[in-house]
């Protein structure tokens, strides 16, 4: 396959990018070399490649951040998404479209399927919602593919954020959301099976189970022996500028229905991700 991977530079873009070397002639270009709101440029640029798939990337990710830069997360999810897919639509090519958990407004006690009615209660949540939306009108042929609280080792994630708050003596950390995290790797093995497949439309693509930031934080101190003194707090006593849902785990349903669900529970991920690369993210030599 053909493949052209935008936001190459990202945390997720970097993994795609790691992982197709040597298996598909791929394409990466990271924002400073392809930016999703030049029409005209991705045109020219998906003219001359002929990918038979664009995959793309490319996100504003920062999520307190977009409620006071509403336009440039429009912009580059919902703008940027429907630019890559309608120049992908005109050579032919399938899209594929990362969204996220954040367009549920988590209120459902029980996990969410491809078959429920997103409400995002977030500018972040909602520039995704509309980057799927659009990313839908413009490419029949398109892959989309919900992921949440993603960590890999490229860019900054909150795996990253516990082990670089190490050497405080107490970290505060909520416990009253709760969600799945999930590792960049098995999102991309999973998309990568979906491609392969050529399968089309919509599904939750994360790793299986559910756990709560603390908990979350836990697992990572308790598997790097951080030996960080973890508190449990409420969302109540972590104000943050964006809304976070209380309740957003991803059933990979239509995964499951198609007997296609290759992602690991999520301790398993992170144990093997952890393990992997221990050395770098504690710096060691």
């Amino acid at each position: 396959m053909r493949i052209v991977l935008l936001g190459s530079g990202g945390q997720l873009g970097y993994e795609f990018e790691r992982f197709l070397k040597g298996k598909e002639e791929i394409y990466p270009f990271p924002h400073s070399k392809l930016d999703v709101l030049d029409f005209e440029n991705l045109k020219e640029v998906f003219k001359k490649i002929k990918p038979h798939i664009v995959i793309n990337c490319a996100a504003y990710t920062k999520v307190d951040e977009a409620e006071e830069n509403k336009d440039l997360a429009l912009k580059v999810n919902a703008i940027g998404a429907r630019n890559v897919s309608f120049a992908s639509f005109k050579i032919g090519a399938k899209v594929v479209y990362f969204s996220t958990d954040y367009v549920f407004d988590g209120n459902k006690n029980s996990s969410y399927t491809e078959f429920d009615k997103p409400n995002p209660i977030s500018i972040y949540g909602e520039s995704k919602y509309l980057g799927e939306k659009l990313t839908e009108r413009f490419n029949p042929n398109h892959l989309i593919l919900r992921i949440s609280w993603l960590y890999g080792i490229r860019g900054s994630n909150f795996v990253k954020t516990i082990i670089n708050s190490k050497e405080k003596k107490f970290l505060r950390i909520v416990n009253d959301q709760i969600g799945t995290p999930t590792y960049t790797l098995d999102v991309v093995k999973q998309t990568y099976l979906l491609l392969k497949r050529d399968y089309v439309g919509l599904f939750h693509s994360s790793n299986n189970g559910e756990t709560t930031w603390f908990e979350f934080a836990k697992k990572i101190n308790l598997l790097l022996n951080l030996g960080s003194n973890i508190t449990p707090i409420e969302t109540k006593d972590y104000p943050t500028k964006a809304k976070r849902p209380k309740y957003s785990v991803l059933e990979n349903y239509l995964l499951k229905l198609d007997n296609l669900d290759i992602m690991r529970k999520w301790e398993v991920a992170l144990e093997d991700f952890l393990s992997k690369y221990k050395k770098e993210l504690l710096n060691e030599q």
